[in-house]
């Protein structure tokens, strides 16, 4: 849960800029194990009741990245195991509100005569919910990998920290977004990258919003990689 000892210097944008800053190019740096790791998420999804506990696994992987320690593919085979049950109860439940929001936004959208007004009203509360509860996720995946093990304290707090970082949140899910539209342009991005870099993302974005509410997250080595280290990619002085 948030605590109210909040950090006077913490400002979202700036959090938000480190937070994609790293994991560009942390996604830079793993490059080929961030293409295996989404992967091998796409095969442990094939199975569909195991997808949610697939992206645990990729989120537990993501985390190590973000944390900056070393990782193989196996942190996410580990974090599919162990996060199985969890993740299974978050998909299972997102399948319920999806269905849901789909027969009550389709019934009250289509409501007729005086009723018509209030029914798209009413719809529209629904949807905004539904945006709501996506951008819990940016949260609820992270958390679990991090130790939270109760379903109704993993929701409750995914719920206040989206409401206590409205800005951040959002921006983050704005930042997925365009990766989304990105890896939908080059259109092999979708097969090779995408969850992998969401969970990445997300991961990042964790930890800057950690420094917020805590003291002891170590301070991350500065990145001083400009865009000319893609290109001149030996000139990098900030890795050794």
């Amino acid at each position: 849960m948030p605590s109210a000892n909040t950090h006077s210097s913490w400002r979202p944008q700036l959090a938000l800029y480190t937070a994609f800053k790293r994991f560009f190019w942390m996604t830079y740096d793993h490059i080929g194990l961030m293409i295996l790791a989404n992967l091998m998420w796409l095969v442990l999804s094939l199975g569909i009741v195991t997808a949610p506990a697939a992206t645990a696994g990729l989120a537990s992987l993501a985390a190590r990245i973000a944390a900056g320690e070393d990782v193989s593919v196996r942190d996410l085979l580990r974090g599919f195991r162990e996060h199985f049950i969890p993740a299974l109860k978050v998909g299972l439940f997102d399948l319920a509100v999806i269905v849901a929001l789909w027969v009550n936004v389709d019934f009250y959208s289509h409501l007729s005569g005086r009723a018509a007004i209030p029914g798209f009203l009413f719809a529209g509360l629904l949807i905004w919910g539904g945006a709501f509860w996506l951008l819990l996720h940016i949260h609820i995946y992270p958390l679990m990998v991090a130790g939270e093990r109760s379903f109704r304290r993993l929701l409750r707090t995914s719920a206040l920290l989206t409401l206590d970082n409205l800005s951040l949140t959002t921006g983050l899910a704005l930042q997925s977004l365009m990766l989304l539209m990105l890896c939908i342009l080059t259109g092999i991005g979708i097969i090779a990258l995408l969850s992998a870099m969401l969970s990445l993302l997300h991961a990042t974005g964790r930890r800057e919003l950690l420094r917020k509410y805590r003291d002891d997250i170590p301070e991350d080595v500065p990145e001083t990689r400009t865009w000319r280290h893609l290109w001149r990619p030996w000139e990098t002085s900030s890795r050794g």
